[in-house]
């Protein structure tokens, strides 16, 4: 019996019309039932994650002030976690990991500053160290500017690879590649990960000599492509320019890192990867506000990964959610025009049902590839773990702060150089002002750090007071009268205008400048909305310069750039 007669001959049993022999007439009864078609088997698939993070440079969450905050340990780790149970991931970290640029915006200022770094550098260590085998890290100068030295690598242990260094006396070795061996759903890939540094980077001598870049990558491409490797990663330590020369250089690479971000913006977000050649380019954010994923989806009964040459780059599931949603609006916005052509308006209901049916369908490709940006938020899911490292991170440092700092206050003013008076002194002569800077947000800065438990951390105090450090200001725990963003920051210190009853202006500072406020506080970093006129809008008004608000005429606020921040972004996350 042939399989199509045997087939029928069993559908007999179950269907009286198999082959026509229920003579044309309609089945009755039970008969008249309609089998269930079964769903089409979906061949298995096998799930590889390789992200890169940028320079994390000692950075455990953002300041929170932002209109959109990037970052934090909690979300990155969430996110990691949430990419599924079937995924092997593999995660990769550049150097310049431990610490901050001492030269930069979050330099330690001081000993204790040092200290909080060095607590920073442990717990990323600890949460980072808990990948194991499938972590890749390198080194950076800004991992020994610690006062510790080449010592923190050997506090704050990492599985570091580096190609082309001649390690500083007292240096841990470094070895110089990796190859990991990802399984998935019964396919194994084995991806070769090696990290160069780039000679013209500043700060590189307590690390070693960095050797030629070309020849100790190609022998080390060699030997990880002997090992088996099939899939090649370069973390190239140093900006842009120099990972695009490793990538054009035909070196059998398959995926360069960018390790060292140029620019405010690019710093946060990163850049979409970029192929050059047979090369691809990933730039991630740093301080972990952003990283850079490839997912790759194989499908599992070929029991190999095929050659990159033939993987189809197709778009991430976030790229497809935004495409429909973009389709989405553009069919809302001509439903509601009656003179809309219905063929139009048939063809956008086509491709939103497409769209939308798309987005949890597996790839149909051998193998499929898909590069994304990664903004690490807020909206992301929290790792319980990392969270409650950062909860009794700052639990840690308001005990050792309120005991270092307590009755630690700054030094008097010089003879005949004025001091701080707080907002009380101000408000006997300037009630009316004080009333309305009292409505504006300078006057809740202190609260917005009470709430997350952060008036007792050195990266954050500086702002929410008044003559921060400053002779006869405030210091972290002696602030008492100074909170708040208080007239003498924007005017200067007000003990001399005070005692002389206020009828020297020459001991204050009528007039505010941009720069003023740009230098320290509305900085790119922290204030990414802060345009001066209309922010000086918000702090000018009845009793507070009502003439010079008024010469300012019409024209949006802070309050109102800050809004249309925050709509952009999805709306607010919580300080961290």
């Amino acid at each position: 019996m042939t399989s199509a007669a045997l087939a029928c001959g069993i559908g007999l049993l179950a269907a009286p019309n198999c082959g026509g022999t229920g003579g044309g007439k309609p089945p009755t009864g039970d008969a008249g039932k309609t089998d269930v078609v079964a769903p089409p088997v979906v061949p298995p698939r096998a799930t590889f994650d390789i992200v890169a993070f940028g320079r994390v440079l000692g950075t455990i969450a953002p300041c929170g002030c932002t209109t959109e905050p990037l970052g934090g340990l909690q979300y990155a780790f969430g996110w990691l976690e949430g990419q599924g149970p079937d995924a092997a991931t593999l995660v990769l970290e550049p150097g310049s990991f431990l610490y901050p640029d001492p030269k930069g915006a979050y330099a330690p200022p001081d000993a204790a500053g040092w200290e909080q770094a060095e607590s920073r550098a442990s717990l990323l260590t600890t949460q980072f160290g808990q990948l194991g085998d499938h972590l890749v890290s390198s080194v950076g100068p800004f991992d020994v500017v610690a006062p510790s030295g080449t010592k923190a690598l050997q506090d704050h242990v990492l599985p570091r690879v580096v190609a082309n260094l001649q390690p500083a006396a007292g240096l841990p070795a470094l070895a110089s590649h990796r190859v990991v061996a990802l399984e998935s759903n019964g396919v194994t890939w084995k991806v070769g990960v090696t990290a160069v540094i780039d000679p013209r980077v500043a700060g590189l001598e307590p690390l070693g000599k960095p050797t030629a870049v070309e020849p100790a990558l190609t022998s080390t491409v060699a030997r990880m492509r002997e090992e088996g490797a099939a899939y090649v990663i370069v973390m190239a330590h140093g900006p842009r320019d120099f990972a695009e020369g490793l990538a054009r250089g035909e070196l059998g690479i398959d995926l360069v890192v960018v390790g060292s971000v140029e620019g405010v913006e690019r710093q946060r977000t990163g850049t979409p990867a970029t192929k050059l050649g047979k090369t691809w380019v990933f730039e991630p954010g740093e301080m972990l506000q952003s990283v850079a994923h490839l997912r790759l989806s194989v499908d599992a009964s070929g029991a190999a990964v095929p050659d990159a040459s033939s993987w189809a780059v197709v778009p991430s599931k976030a790229d497809r959610e935004r495409e429909l949603a973009r389709v989405e609006a553009r069919l809302k916005k001509f439903e509601a025009d009656p003179t809309a052509d219905p063929a139009f308006l048939a063809r956008l209901r086509g491709e939103r049902d497409a769209l939308s049916a798309g987005l949890d369908a597996p790839p149909g490709d051998a193998a499929a590839v898909t590069l994304s940006q990664v903004k690490v938020t807020c909206k992301l899911p929290a790792d319980a773990e990392a969270k409650q490292r950062l909860v009794e991170y700052d639990k840690g440092v308001a005990q050792a702060n309120i005991q270092r700092f307590t009755g630690v206050k700054p030094p008097a003013p010089a003879k005949g150089k004025a001091g701080f008076t707080g907002i009380e002194r101000c408000e006997e002569c300037h009630a009316e002002a004080v009333e309305f800077w009292r409505t504006t947000v300078h006057a809740k800065a202190w609260q917005t750090l009470v709430e997350v438990d952060k008036q007792y951390d050195l990266s954050c105090v500086s702002c929410h007071v008044t003559g921060y450090r400053k002779p006869g200001g405030s210091d972290l725990i002696e602030n008492a009268g100074l909170r708040d963003v208080q007239c003498e920051v924007c005017h200067g210190p007000g003990s001399l205008h005070v005692d002389d009853g206020g009828e020297k202006l020459q001991h204050i500072t009528l007039a505010t400048t941009a720069q003023l406020c740009a230098g320290e506080c509305h900085t790119a970093e922290h204030s990414d909305t802060f345009d001066y006129v209309p922010y000086l809008r918000d702090v000018l008004g009845k009793g507070h310069g009502e003439a010079a608000r008024a010469k300012l005429g019409d024209g949006p606020t802070g309050a109102q750039l800050r809004k249309a921040g925050l709509e952009q972004a999805g709306g607010a996350c919580p300080k961290m």
